[in-house]
């Protein structure tokens, strides 16, 4: 599986990219930086992911020519947001900030333990996106759209406090109908 991590500088990048590596056998992961969006092709690629990254979704204007790739998509924390902002959802500020902490979340039916690094929230979900996750404030922590092949993570699983983040890796590849 060829997959395109594109990296909105951020220091998870270089894990998230161990962690694909790691949980999807025999694939092959090439990052680019965001400063090259605009000029990148898709084709090859079986799956987009937006990596994390610090700021807000409007300041990583160019993304919508990758939702016309036809590819699947996903997104990882300031990648979430991209995908539902571009989608008709809205961010905003969180009280506080959550950098380096565990939470509990409703995934898949079952409670797990997930590591949270973000200051923004999606405070208006995209009428073309499901929550599929949230926390107990009800701060979601995942969102997608099968049909359309777009999933989100608010959370990092790529992070050592994320127990099995392979496991989440493995979710999104069956969600996006890539297994």
């Amino acid at each position: 599986m060829n997959i395109l991590l594109i990296d909105n500088n951020d220091s998870f990048t270089r894990n998230l990219e161990h962690l694909l590596v790691s949980a999807v056998a025999g694939c092959n992961v090439d990052i680019k930086p965001y400063s090259r969006l605009d000029s990148l092709e898709y084709s090859a690629y079986d799956l987009i992911i937006i990596s994390p990254g610090p700021g807000e979704p409007a300041e990583y204007p160019g993304y919508k020519r990758i939702f016309n790739a036809d590819k699947p998509v996903l997104g990882i924390c300031l990648g979430m947001q991209i995908i539902n902002e571009l989608h008709g959802g809205a961010t905003g500020r969180l009280n506080g900030c959550v950098h380096g902490k565990t939470d509990i979340i409703k995934f898949d039916g079952t409670k797990r333990v997930v590591a949270r690094y973000h200051s923004l929230k999606v405070t208006m979900v995209s009428s073309k996106l499901d929550i599929l996750a949230v926390n107990r404030d009800d701060v979601v922590m995942c969102l997608g759209n099968a049909e359309k092949r777009l999933l989100g993570y608010q959370f990092h699983p790529e992070s050592f406090m994320t127990p099995d983040g392979g496991g989440y890796i493995a979710f999104a590849l069956h969600f996006l109908g890539l297994n």
